[in-house]
C-alpha cells in the first residue's frame, strides 16, 4: 500500500522548529501493512501526524535542561515525559492520573531488578519454556502479564540462577488471599514494619520465613488495595 508524503512542522529538540518537511511515513507504512483491515493509510497519517504535532507542542515548552536530559533518556521515558507535558497543558486529569500510575509502575518495575522472559528463566534454571510456565502456573515463580497476554518474571525473585529459598510459599500465601500478580510484586518490593523494615525477599534470604508468612497474610487482608 503507497502512502502519500503528508507536510509537517518538525521539532528538533536542540534548535527548535524547523522548515516544513515531508513527512516520512516509513513506520506507519509497516503499521498500515499489518493492520491495513483496522486502519486505511490516511488514518495512520493522521494518528502519526496528530502525535507528531503534540510532541512538538510539548517539547517547545521544555527547558534547556530538560531538552538535554530527554536526548540521553530511553524512547519509553522520553515518550512518558512529553505525554505527561501533554496532558499538564490541555488540563487532562484522567491523562496525568495515568502518567502518574505509569511513573509508579516504571520504579516498581526498576525495584524487581528489571523483568526477564520466559526464555531467559528457562536458561538461567536449565528447564524449557514450559517447565517456567508450569512453575508459574502453580505459583511456585511469580509472573507478570504484560500487553498481548506475555508473561515478564521479575527478576529479583532469582539469586545464583536459583529461586529465592521459600518464595514459592510466600507466592501461594498471597494467592490464597486473593492477591493478584501486580500485588504481590508490589509486597515483594516493599518494605514492611512487620519484617523490621526489610523487604520479604530480604527477610527470606535471612531464613524468616514465618514472618515473612504473616506479613504477606496481613498484606492480603489489608494492604493489597
Amino acid at each position: 500500500m503507497k502512502l502519500m508524503n503528508v507536510p509537517y512542522h518538525i521539532y528538533d529538540i536542540n534548535r527548535g522548529p524547523m522548515a516544513p518537511h515531508a513527512l516520512r511515513i516509513k513506520t506507519a507504512r509497516a503499521a498500515s501493512t499489518s493492520d491495513a483491515a483496522a486502519l486505511g493509510a490516511q488514518d495512520v497519517v493522521d494518528v502519526v501526524e496528530r502525535a507528531i504535532e503534540a510532541v512538538a507542542r510539548a517539547v517547545s515548552s521544555l527547558a534547556a535542561g530538560e531538552r538535554l536530559r530527554l536526548k540521553k533518556a530511553s524512547s519509553a521515558e522520553l515518550l512518558t515525559s512529553l505525554a505527561a507535558r501533554t496532558a499538564q497543558q490541555e488540563g487532562d486529569q484522567f491523562a496525568q492520573a495515568r502518567l502518574r500510575g505509569l511513573e509508579v509502575w516504571k520504579k516498581l518495575r526498576e525495584s524487581a531488578g528489571g523483568f526477564l522472559t520466559g526464555a531467559d528463566v528457562a536458561a538461567m534454571l536449565g528447564m524449557t519454556s514450559a517447565a517456567v510456565h508450569k512453575r508459574y502456573k502453580a505459583h511456585q515463580l511469580l509472573g507478570i502479564r504484560e500487553e498481548k497476554r506475555r508473561i515478564v518474571y521479575p527478576a529479583f525473585q532469582f539469586s545464583d540462577g536459583r529461586v529465592v529459598q521459600h518464595l514459592p510459599a510466600v507466592l501461594q500465601a498471597l494467592t490464597a488471599e486473593h492477591v493478584d500478580e501486580r500485588a504481590q510484586l508490589r509486597f515483594l518490593a516493599g518494605s514492611h514494619s512487620r519484617l523490621d523494615g526489610r523487604t520479604p525477599l530480604c527477610a527470606l534470604r535471612d531464613g524468616d520465613l514465618n514472618s515473612v508468612l504473616a506479613a504477606a497474610r496481613a498484606f492480603g487482608e489489608h494492604g493489597a488495595a
